[in-house]
């Protein structure tokens, strides 16, 4: 019973961390392509979701993933 219980908490902590660094990962991609970016030149659509997404999207050079796409949703929030 107890195994069980620990084997579970262990289970439940792992994904938790995996979650995690998965969204590490996509902060530090996101960091990359927004360093990419001449801020001083070019102008950042940082409150419309489509249009930040399409600009990092170019930068990127692909769609990008669950994670990142939940990050730009959270920095637009922020700026409204």
């Amino acid at each position: 019973m107890i195994t069980q219980v620990l084997s579970d908490i262990e289970l439940e902590v792992k994904y938790k961390i995996y979650k995690e660094q998965k969204r590490l990962i996509a902060v530090k991609t996101v960091k990359e392509l927004f360093d990419q970016v001449d801020f001083s030149v070019e102008v950042v659509p940082s409150e419309d979701i489509e249009k930040l997404s399409r600009l990092l999207v170019s930068l990127k050079g692909k769609a990008l993933n669950e994670e990142e796409n939940r990050l730009i949703e959270k920095i637009v929030k922020s700026q409204i």
